[in-house]
């Protein structure tokens, strides 16, 4: 009797923890200045797709909530295909977000373009660092 309070005291733990989980964040966001808008094509794990998009200004921000999904067959994972230039010439390709092998609640993914690179914080309490080049 005692293992199966313990067991029903565990199981009601796990499961009402995991209900109040928060969704994670993915954020894009354009700092390139005047050097022109920002091109971006973000796609899904699971065929989801956002169309190509752009975001004009300096400064502007596109946000996606995502839910972790994480079973031995299927994990969350977006990449985003971003672009900028006259001829759109500058790209990168960015696993933008990926599940890890637990749920994980409140995560943000920050991703700013910037003439010389790509930059990335996961929190934000932390600055921006470059992380990634852009190819030609």
């Amino acid at each position: 009797m005692k293992c199966f309070i313990v067991f029903m005291l565990a199981n009601a733990m796990y499961f009402g923890l995991n209900e109040a989980c928060r969704l994670n964040h993915m954020v894009i966001e354009n700092d390139l200045g005047r050097d022109g808008p920002l091109q971006f094509h973000c796609r899904g794990w699971n065929g989801q797709d956002s169309k190509v998009q752009t975001l004009n200004n300096n400064g502007a921000k596109y946000s996606l909530e995502i839910i972790d999904v994480t079973n031995y067959r299927e994990r969350t994972k977006w990449n985003c295909m971003l672009r900028f230039g006259p001829a759109k010439e500058f790209f990168y390709d960015i696993e933008v977000y990926r599940a890890a092998a637990n749920p994980r609640c409140g995560q943000l993914r920050h991703w700013v373009a910037r003439k010389d690179g790509i930059y990335f914080r996961k929190s934000v309490d932390m600055p921006l660092g470059r992380v990634l080049s852009w190819k030609k």
